[in-house]
């Protein structure tokens, strides 16, 4: 079984050589790796044709302003093998990955997709108090893996699958490609198998800003894409919304805001709870996370009304 390793990247020249150096030194290594560059303007492009000239199996195609979208789909229309591995130039990976994550297809001929794992590459105790909050636990995941939408970061598929839910989405500016790639792989009646030993590991925000923009981007990439729409209308009008509401009432009649510091009461027990080890600074966290969350999604769906109108807000796979 042959495998053609694809990844798109910009302006990645602080870690590029870690993450290569990493995917040379897999148990299984990859047939080829087909990387697309999106127009660095760094060293990253000379750094990977200094590694070309040690490995042959790489091949390096540079599109100057492709998104992150059209970038995976450049590398996987020029790869030669009909089972596509796909990661990030931001991880570092484990040298088991590739090998776990075909063992899927090598067992079962009827999969098309395998979800991969990641998991946070924390280095400090700020770090992992992000990584706490933030990243998924994999318990949760055994517990509901129907709902698992793998990252591009940890995913193989054939590339029938891929052609035939038309790819990753180009139409999406920055975010959100591979996750409706995923809901379309699912709605096409794609066959998806979980290889949890196929870790990459995924480097945590380092600072409460960059959190911010990272989960803003996200979440605008949902509005884009017009899924898990009622998710974030919950999350405004059942916490934010109703919370202002019942504040601002209190003005007129006191019981509300007796009201109000039951339900910020109820918020505090329940995110101490939930995160024991960082339970004060999770406040903060979850509440910096899902503010960024609504302007995100508020500011993609402003985005997605300009491009399709108000009858195309939301897509078929919103609700899933």
């Amino acid at each position: 079984m042959k495998v053609s390793l694809i990844f798109t990247l910009k302006n990645e020249e602080s870690n590029i050589r870690e993450f290569l150096e990493s995917l040379l030194s897999q148990s299984r290594l990859p047939d080829e790796i087909v990387v697309v560059d999106g127009g660095s303007t760094d060293k990253t492009v000379e750094i990977i044709k200094s590694y070309i000239n040690k490995a042959n199996s790489i091949r390096l195609i540079v599109k100057n302003g492709v998104n992150i979208a059209e970038g995976r789909n450049i590398a996987i229309k020029n790869s030669n093998y009909d089972i596509i591995a796909s990661t990030d130039a931001g991880c570092r990976i484990d040298k088991d990955w590739l090998k776990y994550l075909i063992k899927p297809f090598e067992e079962d001929q009827s999969v098309d997709v395998v979800s991969g794992w990641y998991e946070a590459d924390a280095r400090n105790e700020f770090e992992k108090s992000i990584a706490e909050v933030t990243y998924p636990k994999i318990e949760r995941v055994l517990e509901n893996l129907d709902e698992f939408l793998p990252s591009a970061r940890s995913i193989a598929f054939k590339k029938f699958a891929w052609d035939k839910v038309g790819g990753y989405p180009e139409q999406l500016t920055l975010t959100a490609e591979d996750t409706l790639f995923d809901l379309n792989l699912k709605k096409a009646g794609c066959k998806f198998a979980f290889a949890p030993k196929a870790v990459v590991y995924w480097r945590v925000r380092s600072n409460v800003k960059n959190l911010f923009r990272q989960y803003y981007l996200y979440s605008k990439g949902d509005g884009e894409a017009g899924i898990f729409t009622m998710r974030y209308l919950g999350l405004i009008f059942k916490k934010y919304a109703i919370g202002v509401l019942v504040f601002v009432l209190g003005f007129k009649y006191q019981l509300f805001w007796f009201l109000f510091a039951g339900g910020v009461l109820f918020f505090v027990l329940r995110t101490c709870k939930r995160y024991p080890r960082y339970s004060f600074r999770a406040l903060g966290l979850v509440s910096l996370i899902e503010i960024s969350q609504i302007c995100g999604w508020l500011a993609g769906g402003c985005q997605r009304l300009k491009k399709t109108g108000i009858k195309n807000l939301s897509s078929p796979e919103e609700n899933t």
